[in-house]
């Protein structure tokens, strides 16, 4: 697939395509001095080493507000 289809199908800019082939990231057929092509196997495994690498941010928990913040709540009751 062209690098279009590519974004397309990794639902990125083909210049962000374009960024990760100059970084080594994921890898391409030559076809031309200055064209390449992809697999659909190569990008689905990208994509799978990047879903085992991310790990979703732990939500902090926020307990109750404490009285006498400043909220204009406060201020309206007061």
């Amino acid at each position: 697939m062209t690098a279009k289809e590519a974004a397309d199908y990794m639902r990125v800019s083909v210049r962000t395509i374009r960024d990760w082939v100059k970084k080594g990231l994921i890898p391409v057929v030559p076809v031309g001095a200055q064209e390449y092509r992809f697999t659909k196997k190569d990008l689905d495994h990208y994509i799978e080493t990047q879903r085992q690498i991310w790990q979703p941010r732990s939500r902090r928990s926020r307990g109750p507000k404490e009285k006498g913040n400043g909220s204009t709540r406060e201020k309206q009751d007061a």
